[in-house]
């Protein structure tokens, strides 16, 4: 997959492509780990102990199954949501042109307005990888309450996605500092 062929597809008409990159698809944890591993385990091995006597007690099918399907998401916890993680790191093109930002995989695309100020930029601790998340409207407790806090609590884990609309973000670019020259010069414009 050529990024560029695959953002320049998403053109509209007059609009000019400033810059286009990927995630790094070998950056897979983030902070919000440290309580999702963790989390993970735990779920498993509860259920694993809750699943394992009431299987050897021939207990009722539906407990079985029910059992079924929490243990189920307690592997997407652990170890599924690393695959669609990378998954998307693959195959989603970040773009910024003279008019927007926008995140695509051909299918379909995340957009919103370049000139927006509302934007966070963070640097890993060796500067190699840049991530710039545009704000939602919820932040602190407000996030736990309502809102856009699933999206902010899930944001870049491959848990986004699943519980409403992922946010707009450019996560992990190995190309940090054209992405933010890019933004600065656009969003002046």
């Amino acid at each position: 997959m050529d990024p560029r062929a695959l953002a320049s597809d998403q053109l509209r008409s007059g609009e000019h492509l400033l810059w286009v990159g990927q995630s790094d698809p070998r950056k897979l944890f983030t902070g919000r780990d440290g309580f999702l591993i963790p989390f993970s385990l735990l779920w498993c091995g509860l259920l694993t102990s809750m699943m394992i006597p009431a299987t050897i007690a021939d207990g009722p099918s539906f407990a079985w199954v029910l059992g079924s399907v929490f243990v189920l998401v307690g592997l997407h916890l652990l170890v599924g949501r690393f695959l669609v993680k990378r998954h998307r790191k693959r195959t989603e093109v970040y773009a910024v042109t003279d008019r927007r930002v926008f995140i695509t995989n051909g299918r379909s695309t995340r957009e919103t307005d370049v000139r927006r100020t509302d934007r966070n930029v963070q640097w890993t601790r060796d500067r190699t990888h840049c991530s710039v998340q545009w704000e939602t409207g919820n932040s602190g407790a407000r996030a736990f309450f309502g809102g856009n806090s699933v999206q902010t609590i899930y944001a870049n884990t491959g848990l986004d996605g699943f519980f409403g609309p992922r946010t707009t973000a450019f996560w992990d670019v190995p190309d940090g500092d054209a992405l933010v020259s890019a933004l600065d010069g656009a969003s002046v414009r």
